[in-house]
């Protein structure tokens, strides 16, 4: 758990997945930190449109494979207009042609629904330190998407 606990504000975090049981699982993890709170979850792209018009946390972890508007869509609706707002994709997807389209989407990180809670808090912490968290799936699509790019 962090350190920072009272000399520091608490960093917002939003959650939108479609799955419950994920959901619950970030949320009872995030919970537990002192340097993190929890504004608010939802299922689904549409709900998170909606939620950002009156609650604009810091942080939101958006899965991309949701019902309604997914999370790509959301991401492209909703970046521009929320630009303090640091997207972090969680996904069970890894594949370079769609992490590269999401971070050239805005989304600020992209981790798999595997990374263990202390690398979503470290991508949490370091979105709002550094506005983009780096990890060895993203190196990888953004080099290879350079390769292709310039092989055209």
């Amino acid at each position: 758990m962090s350190e920072q606990g009272n000399n520091h504000q608490k960093i917002t975090v939003g959650i939108a997945d479609d799955s419950e049981t994920y959901r619950d699982a970030l949320k009872f993890y995030l919970s537990g930190l002192n340097d993190i709170s929890v504004l608010f979850e939802v299922t689904d792209g549409a709900e998170l449109i909606k939620k950002l018009e009156t609650q604009q946390p810091q942080v939101v972890l958006l899965d991309l494979d949701m019902p309604n508007i997914d999370g790509m869509q959301a991401l492209i609706k909703i970046r521009d207009l929320y630009p303090s707002v640091k997207f972090i994709m969680l996904t069970m997807f890894i594949e370079k042609a769609l992490i590269s389209a999401c971070i050239e989407n805005g989304a600020n990180s992209y981790l798999n629904k595997m990374a263990s809670p202390e690398e979503i808090y470290a991508a949490i912490i370091k979105c709002c330190e550094a506005d983009f968290y780096m990890n060895e799936w993203i190196s990888e699509a953004l080099v290879s998407n350079v390769k292709h790019s310039k092989k055209k």
